[in-house]
């Protein structure tokens, strides 16, 4: 296997190809992911900010050529609501990874991990805390003399800069919502070229920031999984999800009864579910003339989704108390969900699947649902209403009789790929940005911010463009201030027995 020169040019560092990047952080321990150049040893040293006299050490892991040479190393000395300063060292030498040497002066990553904050039945009542979460989608990266795509004869990848503002807003999470990389046909046909493009991509020097110091969850999309619009019936899914998993950290793959790479996180009252839009994703043919739903999560997966979002429901049932109580449920998948965006992977093609989701999370009162979405190459937000039915099991009927349900989707795409401004007409936009622009139609990135006591929580949406430039801003209000509309309340997006108009 031929591998690719290290991201890093200093030789000090030339054992390290790419990372280190953090993984999922909970309270008891912390990943962190490093890839080498070459078989060696990796370990991580970390201690409490401030104070060294205590530091930690993973235990060592030799990476070899079969998995890439990634180690994922767990920090697992940790506590909860604290902040680690960490290194990493491999062959028994320290490692000083650096940001390129256009930012920043190429001067030395802050290398650093935070745990979650316990808020959970403690004395003083109601805390939570606030948060950021970044999102993007749509990471096209160049390869000289690859099997590259191009647009109007220029590459199709550009703004690799984007990745550096995102580190510069600082989120306290970062989710890479699909198309994280673009797996091309010489690619997805082999472990060696699955493994390359990875390696590849995740060596560019300007990701060195954000990877490194707060935590990476990721879904996938069709170009990461394989061919473009693939599903269930790709040949080559075992390796492309192996690999997926490698490079990836989340905590959690699917179930043991059901493949995929759908999960789930919570930090303070926000949980997140990260679904799986491929797995099992059927394709163009015409099921229903054969009496057969047509599927795109797969119905398997549709009730894990609703049976964890009702365990994590945030209202009491006979004095039972979940563990993750939330105001918003941030739902993650890579083709969008409420848009008409005329994608041919939209879920609206999947009309009895989505009512059916739409149904058992009214029927359930589920609070907050928020879609988050990538894949079509701009960036818009989307509201619908839907009036309950009071009938049960009946589709589209679901629901308290007469009463509103409002959903959310949020979609930001692209990164680093081509652009375009998206349709003209779309009846569910919402249009939060200045002037008559109602979509995103540059390289983008989105933000959702979590503030506010328990019972007066706001989730607030910003979008970026690659110099971090906010283009929701405000007009004729002070730099960095959005648009009102911008700002959506928790309570309005409860559901209708717990919501007050």
């Amino acid at each position: 296997m031929a591998w690719l020169p290290a991201a890093q040019a200093d030789d000090t560092y030339q054992k390290l190809q790419s990372g280190p990047m953090i993984g999922h952080a909970s309270m008891a321990e912390v990943l962190i992911w490093v890839q080498t150049t070459g078989p060696a040893e990796v370990a991580i040293k970390y201690w409490i900010e401030g104070d060294r006299s205590q530091a930690f050490e993973t235990t060592p892991i030799v990476t070899e050529k079969e998995t890439a040479f990634v180690a994922k190393c767990m920090a697992d000395e940790v506590r909860s609501d604290s902040t680690y300063v960490y290194e990493v060292w491999i062959d028994g030498e320290k490692v000083t990874p650096r940001f390129r040497d256009e930012f920043r002066d190429g001067s030395a990553i802050p290398l650093s991990f935070s745990t979650p904050n316990n808020w959970r039945f403690r004395e003083e009542g109601h805390q939570v805390f606030d948060l950021t979460i970044g999102f993007g989608s749509c990471a096209y990266i160049n390869q000289e003399g690859g099997y590259d795509r191009l647009s109007n004869e220029d590459p199709y990848g550009a703004g690799y800069e984007i990745f550096e503002s995102i580190y510069e807003k600082d989120p306290d999470i970062f989710v890479w919502l699909g198309d994280n990389v673009y797996l091309r046909e010489a690619d997805w046909t082999s472990w060696t070229g699955i493994l390359q493009r990875w390696t590849h991509d995740r060596s560019t020097p300007h990701l060195r920031g954000l990877l490194a110091n707060r935590p990476n969850y990721a879904i996938w999309d069709d170009h990461d999984y394989g061919p473009n619009d693939s599903g269930w019936d790709f040949w080559n899914k075992a390796q492309t999800t192996k690999a997926f998993n490698l490079f990836n950290g989340n905590p959690s793959a699917g179930l043991p009864t059901l493949p995929g790479i759908f999960t789930f996180f919570n930090r303070s009252d926000v949980n997140v579910y990260l679904l799986d839009n491929r797995f099992h994703r059927d394709g163009p043919e015409h099921l229903k003339a054969f009496d057969r739903e047509k599927a795109l999560l797969g119905k398997k997966q549709v009730d894990w989704l609703i049976s964890s979002l009702k365990y994590r429901q945030g209202q009491s049932t006979g004095g039972y108390l979940p563990s993750y109580p939330s105001n918003f449920n941030i739902i993650c998948i890579g083709n969008t969900v409420l848009g008409d965006t005329g994608s041919v992977d939209s879920y609206q093609l999947f009309d009895e699947e989505l009512q059916y989701l739409m149904d058992r999370i009214m029927e359930e009162g589920i609070d907050g649902v928020v879609f988050m979405s990538g894949d079509v190459h701009f960036g818009e937000v989307n509201l619908v209403e839907l009036k309950g039915g009071g009938q049960a099991g009946v589709p589209g009927k679901a629901g308290l009789k007469g009463q509103s349900y409002r959903f959310m989707e949020v979609t930001t795409s692209p990164l680093t790929a081509g652009s375009w401004g998206g349709p003209e007409k779309n009846i569910h936009r919402y249009d939060i940005f200045p002037g008559e622009k109602d979509t995103v139609g540059v390289r983008n990135f989105a933000t959702l911010s979590f503030n506010g006591p328990l019972d007066d929580r706001h989730m607030t949406i910003r979008y970026y463009d690659t110099d971090g430039n906010l283009l929701n801003q405000k007009e004729g209000a002070s730099e960095g201030v959005v648009t009102d509309k911008s700002v959506i309340s928790a309570n309005w997006l409860k559901a209708p027995e717990r919501r007050e108009d």
